[in-house]
């Protein structure tokens, strides 16, 4: 599938698109390519230009959409009579399925999409076999071929080489608020790009931030202009005087289930010494 993107930053050629591509992925790839939030982006089809009216998940063939047509992208305008007074941050809980870190980032990217976690994974494991020298055994720490079949697995938990690639391919700056060292990892900086998102990390679970107060239903930011530090400094400031214990006591809970998961398993072989 070939479309043409016309926007206010010029007119952009996507070749090649699969054919069951959703609308969901379109906007990830026009992130990729202009920078432009997917929850800010209206887009419009054929002539006289429609609104492309449909749900995330749908493919862009249901919606209208075929090779060789032209969308148009606006950036959605956010109302002026928001008072930044209302706006805050706060954390955005993600369900521990061992996948926290990839719906964390979707989530941030895309806030409602229905996908799960494993087309980030495939994005990994794609960039993993694209670039074997640089992801070689000695980097991953294990070989690179048990590497991507480890990473596909949906019982394996993502961490910095995932942040790093998932960064790189999505052109967003990730910034991760380790609460329990209190320290900033970043991934993507200095790396020429215009959005950045924030994630929290307990040690072994991700959870991502959101700025709420905005208007209308769904309406929570995750995506920020990389030149807002104003953003930057007030999420610091979240994170910093949120006390401990509200980060801390969720991480008791979820080494508490990990500790019965593992008594469960463990119990049936101390019963038969």
């Amino acid at each position: 599938m070939n479309l043409k993107v016309n926007s206010s930053q010029g007119s952009i050629k996507l070749a090649g698109l699969p054919e069951d591509t959703t609308l969901f992925q379109l906007k990830l790839r026009l992130l990729q390519e202009t920078g432009l939030a997917p929850d800010d982006q209206t887009l419009l089809s054929g002539y006289p230009p429609k609104l492309i009216v449909g749900d995330d998940s749908e493919l862009l063939t249901a919606l209208g959409v075929a090779s060789g047509s032209v969308v148009t992208l606006k950036e959605e305008v956010t109302l002026a009579s928001t008072k930044p007074s209302s706006l805050k941050f706060v954390r955005k809980v993600i369900a521990a399925d061992n996948s926290c870190l990839f719906n964390a980032i979707r989530y941030c990217l895309g806030k409602g999409d229905k996908q799960n976690g494993e087309t980030l994974r495939s994005i990994v494991k794609e960039k993993i076999l694209s670039f074997p020298t640089e992801y070689n055994e000695t980097f991953l720490g294990r070989p690179v071929n048990e590497y991507c079949a480890w990473i596909m697995d949906s019982k394996s938990w993502g961490g910095e080489i995932e942040l790093s690639i998932l960064s790189a391919h999505f052109r967003v700056e990730m910034l991760v608020f380790d609460v329990v060292s209190m320290t900033r990892l970043c991934y993507g900086e200095d790396q020429g790009f215009t959005q950045r998102l924030f994630l929290l990390y307990d040690g072994i679970h991700y959870d991502a931030i959101a700025e709420t107060g905005h208007r209308g239903p769904n309406s929570d930011k995750t995506l920020f202009a990389i030149n807002d530090f104003v953003k930057a400094s007030t999420s610091h400031a979240y994170v910093e005087s949120t006390p401990s214990h509200a980060f801390m006591s969720l991480l008791c809970r979820r080494w508490s289930k990990l500790a019965c998961w593992l008594w469960k398993r463990i119990r049936p072989i101390y019963s038969l010494t």
